[in-house]
C-alpha cells in the first residue's frame, strides 16, 4: 500500500489511463493502481537499474510483471511510442521535473494529463508550466508521516494564463481536513521565519529586496486564504 502521498497522486489518475510512473524506485504507484483496477497496463521508468530492479521483484510478488512495462531511461525518453494519457513524475526536485518535461516534446499534448510533486522548488515548476503554457488544473497540499507534499495535477493548454504573483509563487493548494490545514498554516509559517531572516541579511548587505518582500506578501494572501477557507 502506497503512503497518503502516492495515494493522494493515484487519485488524479483518470479510469482506463495508459498511465507512465517516472522514476518509479518500487512501483508502489502502478501497482496500487493496477490493484484497484483504475488502469490495466502501465509503463514504469527509471535512471538506474537497482531501483528498476526493486519494481520488478515487487511487481512479481505482486502477481502483475506481465501489465507493466519496465524501462530503464532517463526521465521521459523513448516513452512517445506507448501512448501515455497520464504521467506521473514524483520524488524529484521542481527543477528536475521541469527539466524532464522540458526534454519530452511529446507531453506538450492536451490529452496528456501530469501528475507532479515535487520534492523541492515548487515554484521552479510552477513557473516552467505557466511559461511553457501548461495549465495547472488542481494542486494539493498532502500530509503524509507528518511532512508537507505538493502535487501538482497539470496538461498543455498552448495559450496564456492569468496568473497573479502569489499563485506563481506558491500555487493555491486545495488543503483537506483540519490536520492538513494545521500542518499547512506551520509550513507557511516556518516559510515566513526563512524569508524573513533572507530579507534582514539583504536589508543588512544593502541589496535588493523587492522580490523577498514580494514573497512575504505571497505568504501573508495565501495565510489569509486558507484561514477564511476554514472558517
Amino acid at each position: 500500500m502506497p503512503d497518503a502521498r502516492l495515494r493522494a497522486a493515484a487519485e488524479f489518475v483518470r479510469e482506463g489511463a495508459v498511465f507512465a510512473d517516472v522514476g518509479t524506485d518500487h512501483a508502489y504507484l502502478p501497482l496500487y493502481l493496477l490493484s484497484v483496477g483504475r488502469i490495466g497496463r502501465a509503463v514504469a521508468s527509471d535512471v538506474a537499474e537497482g531501483p528498476l530492479s526493486r519494481a520488478r521483484r515487487n511487481a512479481m510478488a505482486a502477481g502483475k510483471s506481465d501489465q507493466i512495462t519496465f524501462l530503464l531511461t532517463d526521465g521521459l525518453r523513448g516513452m512517445e511510442q506507448f501512448g501515455l494519457t497520464d504521467v506521473a513524475i514524483c520524488g524529484m526536485g521542481g527543477e528536475m521535473i521541469a527539466s524532464i518535461l522540458a526534454a519530452a516534446p511529446f507531453v506538450r499534448n492536451p490529452e496528456i494529463r501530469l501528475i507532479l510533486q515535487p520534492m523541492s522548488r515548487p515554484e521552479v515548476l510552477r513557473r516552467y508550466l505557466y511559461e511553457e503554457k501548461f495549465f495547472v488544473e488542481s494542486e494539493r497540499i498532502v500530509l503524509s508521516a507528518g511532512r508537507i507534499y505538493r502535487l501538482l495535477c497539470a496538461s498543455f493548454s498552448g495559450g496564456a494564463a492569468e496568473i497573479s504573483r502569489e499563485e506563481l509563487l506558491l500555487g493555491r493548494p486545495t488543503v483537506r481536513g483540519e490536520e492538513e490545514r494545521a500542518a499547512y498554516l506551520l509550513e507557511l509559517s516556518r516559510l515566513r521565519q526563512a524569508s524573513l531572516a533572507r530579507l534582514r541579511g539583504r536589508q543588512a548587505g544593502g541589496r535588493d529586496t523587492a522580490e523577498e518582500k514580494a514573497y512575504l506578501a505571497a505568504l501573508d494572501a495565501e495565510e489569509a486564504r486558507i484561514l477564511h477557507d476554514g472558517q
